[in-house]
């Protein structure tokens, strides 16, 4: 990144209050604390911290200009550094992230959706990967700050890229998608996620479709096909559209899905070409993330054979379905990273795909932004759990208490159903319950951290072998 001063002044409509219109950054960062030399700082003010605070100490350590909203008393900053004054700073650094977008010529994957549009981006971007060099959304970098972000770390030698756009409200798609400008765009599926904020199904179809008129002229959106509901709200709009799923009239459909002891094996029709290919995890409900994957490949000219071959190497990342196995039988399955009633669900089919010994034991925490469906949400989680023949539910967290009535309401026995409003009592009594033989799922939303309960559980279990 090499960016003038006076480009970004244009580009954020912004007037200097101090230094001149002269030099370049090479870096946009709104942490103090990672300032690199060269950099600039765009003060942001949060409901818990204000970058503006932090301006001397962002010059001190090399930044060269800086991005402000708030009167700055300049008599302490050196003359060769740079300050902007803008009317909104969060603004400022969108309004940026939209002009350097402008700058690169490449295809740009824009994927969005209610539930598994992380993992959807993560298999996209490995089949990429394979043909361009691509840069990928990181972590939980989808949203108005981190899209902006991640669009910074583009670069020349960049070749694709693959953006995750997340949202809770109505307009928050528009203003991603309109920083992004995607070549084409994935809508993952419409569910029952945000429905505090959006009232109903309807209202989130529409919200995820805000993508769309921004789709290149000569790009594409590639949706759920199984979902009505989406696809009455995309047809008023006129990008080209192919659809994926088990519908029969699905251009990349979905044939058939067998469980095998490595994985799913899944017989796909690609535009009217049959193909068979596997995928490393044991959840059926995968086959839509694997098969949208390879629908945008295909359509992206990529060889399909190469793609397949990279879809039976994929590794999942961090809290997602890591599985830790244990020479005594049992497994621990890390799958924290975020959760909703349908993520549950297949959560709960994997875990009781992996038991070969002793107990299949869930540890389920809260969901979050369930709206009207919180409680129904959670007793449906329940169902599942005593549908896929959990030995063991332990339900933690103050909305989890409806996942352990919901087992209950589904004929679980009293016995095997434990609730704990807080993760410590849970923890201990993990500790004193199960053993290596076991087999223990632990999903939740985010917001929980669950995976501290995970690094307990395995701290305990590894201490008590080497006694």
């Amino acid at each position: 990144m090499k960016l003038s001063i006076d480009f970004i002044c244009q580009s954020v409509s912004g007037k200097i209050l101090h230094g001149e219109n002269a030099g370049f950054i090479t870096d946009v960062n709104i942490d103090s604390r990672r300032i690199t030399p060269q950099s600039l700082f765009i003060a942001l003010q949060g409901e818990r911290f204000d970058g503006h605070d932090f301006i001397l100490e962002a010059f001190e350590k090399g930044a060269c200009a800086a991005i402000v909203h708030k009167d700055i008393n300049t008599e302490k900053i050196d003359k060769d550094k740079v300050l902007i004054r803008v009317e909104d700073t969060l603004k400022a650094l969108q309004m940026l992230a939209k002009s350097y977008r402008e700058q690169f010529e490449i295809p740009v994957v824009a994927v969005t959706g209610s539930v598994g549009k992380t993992t959807t981006k993560e298999i996209i971007a490995s089949c990429l990967s394979s043909q361009f060099n691509t840069l990928k959304t990181e972590g939980n970098y989808n949203n108005d700050i981190g899209v902006p972000l991640t669009i910074f770390r583009l670069e020349g030698y960049h070749q694709a890229a693959v953006i995750e756009m997340a949202m809770r409200a109505k307009g928050e798609i528009d203003r991603l998608a309109d920083i992004v400008r995607p070549f084409c765009a994935v809508i993952t599926n419409v569910e029952p996620v945000h429905l505090e904020t959006l009232g109903s199904l309807e209202n989130i179809a529409h919200a995820k479709c805000e993508v769309l008129p921004y789709v290149s002229s000569g790009g594409f959106a590639l949706l759920n096909g199984d979902n009505e509901i989406l696809l009455d709200a995309a047809k008023s709009y006129s990008c080209r559209k192919y659809t994926f799923g088990y519908n029969k009239d699905c251009d990349f459909r979905i044939v058939k899905v067998d469980v095998e002891k490595k994985g799913i094996k899944i017989k796909t029709s690609l535009l009217g070409k049959d193909y068979s290919f596997h995928f490393p995890s044991f959840t059926s409900k995968l086959a839509y993330n694997a098969v949208a994957a390879i629908a945008l490949s295909y359509l992206l000219g990529i060889d399909v054979d190469k793609a397949i071959n990279d879809m039976a190497n994929y590794a999942f990342g961090e809290n997602r379905l890591n599985v830790l196995t244990f020479d005594e039988g049992g497994t621990v399955i890390n799958d924290t990273y975020n959760a909703n009633p349908l993520s549950m669900e297949a959560a709960l089919e994997t875990g009781r795909r992996f038991k070969k010994s002793g107990r299949f034991v869930a540890v389920l925490g809260d969901m979050y932004e369930l709206g009207d469906y919180e409680v129904p949400g959670h007793l449906k989680v329940g169902l599942k759990a005593f549908e896929n023949k959990v030995d063991i539910l332990v339900a933690v967290g103050e909305k989890a208490e409806y996942i352990a009535k919901g087992a209950l309401e589904a004929g679980m026995n009293p016995e095997n159903v434990y609730y704990f409003k807080d993760k410590e009592l849970a923890q201990e009594f993990l500790r004193h319950n199960f053993n290596r033989q076991d087999t223990v799922l632990f999903k939740a939303s985010r917001g929980m951290k669950l995976e501290t309960m995970i690094e307990d559980y395995l701290r305990f279990l590894n201490d008590k072998k080497s006694k």
